[in-house]
């Protein structure tokens, strides 16, 4: 199984807090590199790994 990181830029306007619809403003989705669990790791070092992905694609977006 793999995971699959993603960064969606300007979220937070097109679907404001406590909103049912998106609003209709233009938003971007940054997809980085596959990531699978390494044999012998543990599910925190994963998700601290999988975190620190996501958050690399800020910069890239």
């Amino acid at each position: 199984m793999q995971l699959i990181p993603a960064w969606i830029d300007n979220v937070q306007r097109v679907m404001p807090k406590g909103e049912v619809v998106p609003v209709p403003i233009l938003c971007s989705v940054t997809f980085g590199a596959p990531l699978q669990l390494q044999p012998g790791e543990d599910k925190r070092a994963f998700l601290d790994r999988a975190r620190a992905a996501v958050i690399a694609l800020r910069e890239v977006a």
